[in-house]
């Protein structure tokens, strides 16, 4: 799937998409001889066939798409990015490779390529926060009190706690992503538990607060 980085008017963009077809049926025909491109949505498709073994297959894949990226920046001027999904033995799970794609193009920025593999992580706290956000009762927890307090008195616990759980609970390397003492980092975390009743000494509390703080706050470390 290749996906424009962004056009200033809508005739612009289906222009652009237009031209981005164009060059990725160019592209596919190339390579294969064959190919199936369908512009949709302002999105361009290409069903790549798998020859060969299916590791060499993606691989090759990922720098076809490497490909048409660059020469869509350098020929077309227009920035691109570009998703890959799972190889898929025949045309009925061709749909569930788009769903693939479209799902790895949402965590792309532009001019970058990757496969499903190479995001799961990032797809996979994208559709988590995304069932989060639609259930209610799996979105309250701790971290709204913790974002409430730092309105509310000018702290920063959210901050050095997503620093915190994202240095592995270091108070070390948290301190260095604060750029403060490791001894403040600790307080701070003290006056969390203290104040929030968070327990930060149980796994499960820390997970689900992380991923709290990261799908629903969106902060990072």
């Amino acid at each position: 799937a290749f996906a424009l980085a962004g056009a200033a008017t809508a005739q612009d963009g289906g222009q652009a998409a237009l031209r981005l077809l164009d060059l990725v049926r160019l592209q596919c025909q190339t390579r294969y001889g064959q190919h199936a491109c369908v512009l949709l949505d302002g999105v361009v498709y290409a069903l790549l066939p798998v020859v060969g073994a299916a590791d060499h297959a993606a691989d090759r894949h990922l720098r076809i798409a490497e490909d048409i990226v660059r020469r869509a920046e350098e020929a077309l001027r227009i920035s691109v990015r570009s998703g890959l999904g799972h190889a898929v033995p025949g045309v009925a799970g061709v749909r569930d490779s788009r769903a693939d794609a479209d799902l790895v193009l949402r965590v792309l920025g532009a001019g970058q390529v990757a496969d499903a593999g190479q995001v799961r992580a990032r797809t996979s706290l994208l559709v988590l926060g995304e069932f989060l956000a639609e259930r209610r009762d799996q979105a309250a927890g701790p971290w709204q009190d913790v974002l409430t307090h730092d309105a509310e008195h000018g702290t920063e616990y959210a901050r050095t706690l997503i620093c915190w759980l994202d240095a592995g609970c270091d108070a070390g390397r948290a301190a260095e992503r604060l750029v403060v003492h490791p001894n403040t980092c600790r307080y701070r975390l003290r006056k969390v538990q203290r104040q929030l009743g968070i327990d930060l000494d149980d796994p499960d509390q820390r997970l689900v607060l992380w991923v709290q703080l990261r799908t629903l706050a969106g902060l990072r470390g």
